[in-house]
């Protein structure tokens, strides 16, 4: 049984600071992590991203982008053939209640960036995925 996910990427518009939950339940309870959840059944990445910020932030996403699509090896035991979809985006920075997902706060980019942060949700993954959004975005910028 394939498990899809998305992993959102949230960033305001100077991209210098990203959106992240400090999760209230497992897996990575008390860390921090990007939003995101599961995509359900005929839905896309992209359409999956947009109605799970709208469900844990109220925020609506301007122009979602796929960085990556990870598929695990079925072998891996705790990732067995789990699809994990990196989305990102820029938006308006605005503040996020808390809810059942955890505690929001808008961090800045330096915060994700120490690998060895145990704070930080993952095996240190958000801060490769920062920096290629960032590069994307300044490869962008520059040809602009």
């Amino acid at each position: 049984m394939n498990k899809n996910y998305v992993v959102i990427m949230l960033f305001n518009k100077e991209y210098d600071k990203i959106l992240l939950v400090k999760r209230n339940k497992k897996p990575y309870k008390d860390c921090w992590n990007g939003i995101g959840g599961k995509i359900e059944e005929g839905e896309t990445p992209i359409a999956a991203a947009r109605r799970e910020c709208m469900e844990e932030t109220n925020i609506s996403m301007n122009n979602p982008k796929l960085l990556v699509t990870y598929v695990y090896p079925e072998d891996n035991p705790m990732n067995s053939n789990t699809r994990l979809n990196v989305i990102y985006d820029s938006v308006n920075e605005t503040s996020v209640d808390d809810n059942e997902e955890g505690h929001y706060e808008w961090k800045n980019i330096d915060f994700v960036m120490d690998a060895n942060d145990k704070a930080i949700a993952g095996l240190s993954n958000l801060n490769q995925f920062v920096k290629e959004i960032l590069d994307l975005e300044n490869i962008k910028k520059f040809y602009e």
